[in-house]
């Protein structure tokens, strides 16, 4: 098994990694940039959603080139792009030689997590006091839909559904029109974020202390918390927020404005009198300024309907990387509505090493996310891709846990562990 860099701040850690989709995965994908030594572990019955549906025609997943090929459940976008750096192997659960070897794991690391349904380790015996047998001063997160309290505990939830029950759906969406979802499930990143922040203090806590910590992480509230302004703003004035599209609640002009081309946009926003002026200035319009329904951001507020249709005319012609840097040029906020293509085509992403080119053995050489921040002393890197279903059972399994040759073999031909999926029902 390869060591990470000495500099990896880290590569003393070892979590072992049940948790699936997106939450829990992005978690320990932020300890793998890192250095951390992450043991991904599924079942072949029931592996990670994220790989597709091993029937392709039953399920759209990320494939490259829209091609499943012969083993579908390794080429999926989605897993490739959460799992990278990180050790995969599969164990089940359900037979008495797969629990013995779980608990061997569970006693070499560090860390467990997992964002299962509520319960479901519980149910299969493995509660933190029994878990903390085999690893006294273990840190075990538990990330549920809606958290291992209250009576909403046992509810199955995924972040499809969490911006909706956070009440951030509810304010999204254009003006008299009905709540809208956002285009991504947000609770789940966040949540992983959160779990991720929380972890490392639990970390620091154990090595002050020795002790482990029990860490219940609920992907709803982690979506909930993002909504203090609002909650704080109807406690105080009794009035709900509004649906207003891209429009800010604060400034006007802001908004996205149509742009030369098919579906082209960029998106400008005023926050102050010097900011408006030269926006005015750009449109070679300066009697905009002067006009009693623009002179004030009150104003313009008021008239955002009107300012718009006279910003969108004079956008329409224009390229948005162009108007973007003549307002920038000014000081206007503005940038140009990406789609996917232009990500990995843009000047400022390549320079700053945005996106990395990972060469997959089922995929072959793709461009995925990085890592996200820049750190002098102690950098983070995309060490190798994302695992195919069980590809490094070997490797853990002998060389972390002992286990001889004979005795994987033993493993594999009793399907305890392997490299193809048994089942195709996915959770």
């Amino acid at each position: 098994m390869q060591k990470p860099p000495e500099r990896m701040p880290l590569k003393n850690y070892r979590v072992l990694d049940l948790s699936r989709i997106w939450a829990g995965p992005y978690c320990t994908k932020l300890f793998a940039d890192m250095g951390a030594e992450i043991i991904k572990m599924e079942s072949l019955s029931v592996y990670d959603s994220h790989r597709g549906p091993v029937n392709p025609a039953k399920g759209i997943a990320a494939y490259p080139d829209g091609e499943p090929g012969d083993e579908p459940w390794n080429r999926n976008g989605w897993f490739n792009c959460l799992h990278m750096s990180k050790y995969g192997v599969t164990l089940e659960l359900t037979k008495a030689e797969g629990r013995r070897v779980f608990e061997r794991l569970v006693s070499i690391s560090d860390v467990v997590i997992e964002n299962f349904r509520q319960g479901s380790l519980e149910r299969l015996g493995y509660t933190y006091e029994e878990l903390r047998k085999h690893r006294p001063d273990l840190i075990y997160v538990s990330m549920p839909a809606f958290g291992n309290t209250g009576p909403w505990k046992g509810y199955l939830g995924y972040g499809i559904g969490q911006e909706q029950l956070s009440g951030m759906a509810h304010m999204t969406g254009y003006r008299g029109e009905g709540p809208m979802k956002s285009g991504i499930n947000h609770g789940d990143p966040i949540t992983g974020s959160h779990a991720a922040g929380v972890l490392m203090a639990a970390l620091r806590h154990r090595r002050r202390t020795g002790k482990g910590m029990y860490i219940d992480v609920s992907q709803q509230e982690s979506s909930v918390a993002l909504m203090g302004p609002e909650v704080l703003a109807y406690q105080m004035t009794g009035q709900e927020p509004e649906r207003r599209g891209n429009r800010s609640g604060w400034y006007a002009p802001a908004n996205s404005y149509p742009c030369a081309g098919e579906d082209r946009w960029v998106t400008i926003a005023a926050t102050n009198q010097d900011q408006w002026r030269s926006l005015a200035q750009a449109m070679d319009a300066a009697g905009l300024v002067d006009d009693p329904r623009f002179t004030t951001n009150e104003a313009r507020r008021e008239n955002h309907d009107g300012l718009d249709r006279i910003i969108s005319e004079w956008t329409i012609g224009l390229e948005a990387y162009d108007l973007t840097r003549k307002l920038q040029r000014l000081g206007v906020p503005a940038g140009p509505v990406l789609r996917g293509p232009d990500l990995l085509q843009d000047a400022h992403y390549k320079d700053r090493g945005t996106f990395v080119t990972v060469d997959h053995p089922q995929v072959g050489p793709k461009q995925y996310p990085g890592i996200p921040w820049k750190m002098s002393a102690t950098p983070g890197v995309v060490r190798w891709p994302s695992p195919t279903l069980g590809q490094h059972n070997r490797e853990v399994y002998g060389e972390l846990l002992g286990l001889t040759g004979l005795e994987i073999d033993q493993l594999d031909q009793t399907g305890i562990i392997g490299t193809k999926p048994t089942g195709s029902r996915i959770i």
